[in-house]
């Protein structure tokens, strides 16, 4: 059989139809049980509530989003394939007309960021980037004209027909699922911050490139190819130097300060440079080779680093090495550590206690 020969049996395997709909018509079925979120997939559900309030703000301002991957089964309802992140937020924005009955829960009582991913939940948006006025509107209260936008808001729809055979269902599933090589947050920061301006990207580039700074952070070789050591910097300079309260994940608090310095708002100084710099040295000199960062037997910790870095940062000016040596066992042991690592560590409270635990504990 000849290569042409081959592709074309295999391509037959393969049957699809491209259409456009409406999120109204996607709640519809999904109300109807026509469109299936397998439980399996539900638990995958995993954007916080500054990726789904962008996502809202996305389809306000007709912002392109990629197509969906559905599949129709023998029984004519329709699967998700790809694009289950974008579905549930959807759902879960409309979940007060969806579901017949909703958790009772005193929003003010709670703490939201635990039931994020719960579609029975109905969303609460917070502040966006282009849109920081969405903050704190629902379903519920959002203008009504603004509501019909995002049910009337078109999406397009790649369906995988019942016809195609199941290996090519479980291979597109696969191939859309697993392969590619994702950027890291930070590469991702790295091309759209250049965007606004070179200069900061540029010096975050070249102090990651300093062989003390290497050293003190002690990276994998793979973590440094994705930027690992830069939004170590951007992370430490956000902490120190943004203006802005911390009002989100450290994800987007991070991609606003990088955005906020590369349109040029945010300058490193040569003196806050040198203390940055003075900063690593001192700690891989007391704790070389990424000690200061690592919990016992672990890799690199961020946790431990907002406590550390930020600790020996702000208080450098009083600091030596047997000093820093001390604190950071007892640091190790204490309970205080205990409370703002572990789990839920990635709220924004952890995050501020984090902060004013290294500030406090390395105060000489």
């Amino acid at each position: 059989m000849s290569i042409v020969d081959d592709i074309e049996k295999h391509r037959n395997d393969i049957v699809t139809d491209t259409y456009t709909v409406t999120w109204k018509e996607l709640v519809g079925q999904y109300k109807d049980k026509d469109l299936i979120i397998d439980p399996e997939y539900q638990r995958l559900f995993r954007w916080d509530m500054d990726q789904q309030t962008q996502y809202i703000e996305s389809i306000l301002l007709n912002i392109p989003s990629p197509p969906l991957f559905l599949a129709r089964n023998d029984d004519g309802r329709f699967e998700v394939i790809d694009g289950l992140q974008r579905v549930s937020t959807i759902l879960k924005f409309f979940s007060s007309e969806i579901f017949s009955s909703l958790p009772d829960i005193e929003q003010d009582k709670i703490d939201l960021e635990q039931l994020q991913n719960d579609i029975h939940v109905p969303t609460r948006l917070v502040t966006a980037p282009i849109l920081p006025s969405l903050e704190d509107f629902t379903l519920d209260t959002l203008p009504e004209t603004l509501v019909r936008t995002i049910k009337y808001a078109r999406i397009t729809i790649i369906l995988l027909e019942k016809e195609s055979s199941i290996k090519a269902r479980y291979e597109v599933f696969r191939r859309l699922n697993k392969l590619g090589s994702p950027l890291s947050d930070q590469e991702i920061r790295n091309c759209t911050a250049r965007l606004l301006g070179k200069e900061f990207p540029a010096t975050l580039k070249s102090m990651a490139e300093e062989e003390t700074i290497r050293a003190a952070l002690f990276l994998s070789e793979e973590a440094e190819l994705r930027m690992g050591i830069e939004e170590a910097l951007l992370r430490l300079l956000a902490i120190n130097f943004s203006e802005k309260p911390l009002k989100h994940q450290i994800r987007e608090y991070l991609d606003e300060f990088m955005a906020y310095s590369a349109e040029g708002k945010f300058k490193l100084t040569d003196d806050n440079r040198q203390k940055v710099e003075r900063t690593f040295a001192i700690i891989q000199e007391a704790l070389p080779n990424g000690k200061a960062f690592r919990f016992p037997r672990s890799g690199f910790s961020t946790n431990l680093f907002d406590v550390v870095a930020t600790g020996i940062f702000h208080n450098i000016d009083n600091l030596d090495i047997e000093t820093i040596k001390i604190k950071h066992k007892e640091l190790m042991n204490s309970a205080e550590l205990r409370q703002v690592t572990g789990a839920g560590s990635n709220t924004r409270k952890k995050l501020k206690g984090r902060i004013d635990l290294g500030i406090k504990w390395f105060k000489k």
